[in-house]
């Protein structure tokens, strides 16, 4: 039996990216993106992950300042309730012993008191109000002025002692700048400024050196 005569011609292989042979007759499949190329070099090995720290990631949590940072407002707090209480404690010793006190005892004493003053302001702002200038000056001026009207308050308070209210309100009518006379002249005017500028400077240079110990 005769068979039908067919070209023996080979079919040109026909490129098929699944590995499938072709279909006689029919045009090529169009290679698809990521098929048929090969394959691409590894990425290069990556650095491990390193462990998370402990804490708060951030320098300092939002809205709080840095551990250890000073508040002035806490220091001026602070420095001004040493202040207010050093010299209200020294006006009752002035009311005390203003029967035996001498001159020379009231000048020694106000001294002293400007020394604690320094100290103990300086001391309580610079461990309170940081590093910044603002909180050490305001040590000086609240130092200064607890030595002022320790004074001045233990003046008023002897007056009071001696004749009540009706002789302080005619101090307060015709001698309103009796306490401060006396702070100037009773101390004479060289004591009286020593004392200012030991309480100041005091204060001043223990707030400094108070705060440079700190971890800021």
């Amino acid at each position: 039996m005769n068979q039908p005569w067919q070209p023996n011609t080979p079919h040109p292989q026909q490129h098929n990216p699944y590995g499938q042979p072709g279909q006689p007759g029919q045009p090529p499949m169009p290679q698809q993106p990521g098929y048929g190329y090969p394959a691409q070099a590894p990425y290069p090995p990556q650095q491990p992950m390193q462990p998370m720290q402990p804490g708060y990631p951030y320098p300092y949590a939002p809205g709080f300042p840095p551990p250890g940072a000073g508040s002035p407002a806490k220091a001026f707090f602070l420095g001004l309730l040493v202040a207010g209480g050093l010299g209200v404690v020294y006006a009752g010793i002035l009311l005390a012993s203003h029967e035996d006190l001498s001159r020379t005892g009231l000048q020694a004493s106000y001294l002293v008191v400007a020394a604690l003053l320094a100290v103990g302001v300086g001391a309580v702002v610079g461990r309170t109000g940081g590093r910044g200038a603002g909180p050490h000056v305001w040590a000086a001026v609240l130092a200064a002025l607890g030595a002022y009207f320790g004074v001045a308050n233990g003046y008023v308070f002897t007056l009071l002692d001696a004749g009540g209210t009706d002789l302080l309100e005619a101090m307060l009518e015709h001698e309103p700048m009796a306490p401060h006379k006396f702070w100037w002249n009773r101390l004479n005017e060289g004591v009286a400024l020593v004392g200012l500028v030991v309480a100041a400077g005091g204060a001043f240079g223990m707030a400094n050196l108070i705060s440079k110990k700190q971890p800021h």
